[in-house]
Formats: C-alpha cells, structure tokens, sequence
C-alpha cells in the first residue's frame, strides 16, 4: 500500500508538473508541499516517499524517451490528447516498465489509480489505458 500511495503521489506530482509547466525543481517542490500536507493530516497514509521521488526524477529525467514510447504505442491518437491525469498515469508506468519492474504489478497499479483519478462512470478509460500500456510493455519487452 504504501508503494501505491507513493504513485499517486508522483502521479500527482507529475499531473502538476504537466499542468503548469513546472521544471524539475518546482515539480519537486509541488510533490514535497503535497507530501508535507498528507502527513499533517490526523490519520495520514502510508507513502512511500522516497520510491514517489525516485518516479518523478525518473521520469522527469527521461521524459523526452518516455514521451517517445508512448507516442510510438497511441493508435490513432496523439500524446497531447491525453487528458494531464491519463498522461501522468502512463509517464509513470511507461518508466516504471523501462525499470524492469514487473508488467503486472505496473499495469494493474496503473489501472487502480486510472479508476481513482480518471475513470468517471465506466471504463473506457481503464480499457484505453490498459491497451496503450500493453502495448508499451510489449515494446519494452522487444527492446
């Protein structure tokens, strides 16, 4: 749980980032006033902080590659049509992936968070997530 609360945080972090055009600096600056505001909180959640920061600076470091990645993978659609949420979720996984981590475990996480943040009243938008990140883990995969 607390690995999952860390992703929404970078993913937070990152829809900031995206959003405001923030640089490295002040997106981290967004994820450590954000961090700081859950731990005051009465009952705050369990994050694990240090693996948020390790996923914003990763993608933060190799965004153009990611961006790239992602790009390849849309059908039909382009990077810039991607609602900020959907595009931090996937900017997230899509580095995650490049990590070796394991598919599943990205993929369903990514999908938790798409359900959470995302999704209104169905699931389209987990499907198209789902299918867009397949196919990058695919790509991945293939080197």
């Amino acid at each position: 749980m607390k690995r999952h609360n860390g992703r929404i945080l970078a993913v937070l972090s990152l829809y900031n980032m995206d959003i405001n055009q923030f640089n490295k600096e002040e997106t981290l600056k967004t994820f450590n006033e954000i961090l700081d505001m859950e731990l005051s909180e009465e009952y705050p959640v369990e994050i694990d902080n240090k693996y948020a920061e390790k996923l914003i600076n990763g993608v933060m470091d190799n965004l153009d590659k990611i961006d790239s990645i992602i790009s390849n993978n849309l059908v039909k659609y382009t990077l810039d049509r991607l609602s900020y949420v959907d595009r931090a979720i996937i900017r997230v996984a899509t580095y995650e992936l490049l990590e070796h981590n394991p598919k599943n475990i990205v993929i369903n996480e990514a999908l938790e968070i798409t359900k959470d943040y995302s999704s209104i009243d169905n699931d389209k938008q987990v499907n198209f997530n789902n299918s867009v990140l397949d196919k990058i883990a695919t790509s991945i995969e293939k080197g």
